[in-house]
């Protein structure tokens, strides 16, 4: 009895380890409970996503197959001469019937813009049924005369034609324009010179002498010359100077850098000139410091044809 150690209350006075692992089991309930809940959660999150994109292909199906947006008429409208509504309705790939909905008008536009003589596609579906495609063809500025190659006479003659931004258009059709528009490409000027290889339809020529004649032509269009001056030819074989024959015979030679004050210059020789009644018959614009000029009696020289009055090209419709 004096050796018996004292009883101990058990209930009382357990082990810290057996506290924490008695606390710990409802600790441990709580956390599987909680990731049970976040996967039933998620499983209904993704179950009702799938149902809900389920029901927007249903309904998508049942609203685009109902014929409500069917394509019935295709408007074609164009002011040029080169395209023909047909081929403009070929190359936009689309037919009637199909959905204008699903219609893929920046893949229209992208394909036709590639064809060397249109220069701007604008591209518009009018619900319900119409799409409507409206072509601006090319300006041809300047024609150059060359050769292509024939399979019944090895070459023959051919005229392609340059626009402002210098791209490479093919000869005309074969269906003639008008007599008024036709007459106008033959007044446009020529232009020599020019690489054979540039001459692709659709190429653009980005020479620095082909550049500079534009540059030249939009110049001297604007110019108080114009209507006084036939430009008939610019010849860009020389890599320093380009030559400009007149429909009077003159002869003007220009650098290809400081074109503006150059035009500024034949313009003053050219009153000067018209004040002794004296035409030029060559000129050199392209020393700076003075303008080495041949003069002529203005009597010797043809005067300037009237020049013909820009003809409007029609737009066309075609539905």
């Amino acid at each position: 009895m004096l050796f018996r150690s004292p009883s101990r209350n058990r209930r009382v006075e357990r082990s810290p380890r057996t506290r924490l692992t008695l606390r710990g089991k409802p600790g441990r309930r709580a956390r599987w409970r909680l990731v049970g809940n976040a996967l039933g959660l998620a499983v209904l999150t993704l179950g009702s996503v799938y149902l809900g994109l389920a029901g927007w292909r249903w309904a998508q199906r049942q609203f685009l197959d109902s014929g409500l947006f069917a394509l019935q008429s295709i408007e074609i409208q164009t002011d040029g001469v080169w395209i023909r509504p047909d081929q403009i309705r070929r190359w936009a790939g689309v037919r009637e019937g199909e959905n204008l909905l699903l219609v893929d008008l920046p893949r229209i536009r992208r394909d036709l813009e590639l064809v060397p003589q249109i220069e701007s596609v604008a591209v518009e579906r009018v619900l319900p049924h119409l799409l409507r495609i409206r072509i601006t063809e090319r300006e041809p500025v300047m024609q150059i005369q060359a050769v292509q190659p024939d399979g019944t006479n090895g070459i023959a003659p051919a005229v392609y034609y340059l626009d402002r931004a210098a791209v490479v258009m093919p000869s005309l059709p074969s269906t003639r324009p008008s007599a008024t528009y036709a007459q106008a490409l033959e007044n446009l000027p020529v232009l020599r010179g020019i690489s054979s290889a540039d001459l692709r339809p659709g190429n653009t020529v980005r020479s620095r002498s082909v550049q500079a004649a534009l540059r030249f032509q939009e110049l001297f269009d604007q110019s108080p010359l114009a209507p006084h001056v036939d430009l008939r030819c610019l010849d860009v074989s020389s890599p320093v100077t380009l030559e400009i024959t007149t429909g009077q015979g003159s002869r003007i030679t220009c650098s290809y850098d400081g074109l503006e004050d150059q035009v500024e210059r034949w313009r003053l020789v050219q009153e000067a000139g018209a004040r002794m009644a004296k035409a030029v018959a060559s000129l050199d614009l392209s020393v700076t410091n003075n303008c080495p000029v041949l003069w002529l009696e203005a009597s010797l020289m043809p005067p300037a044809k009237p020049k013909p009055n820009k003809p409007t090209r029609p737009r066309r419709k075609h539905v």
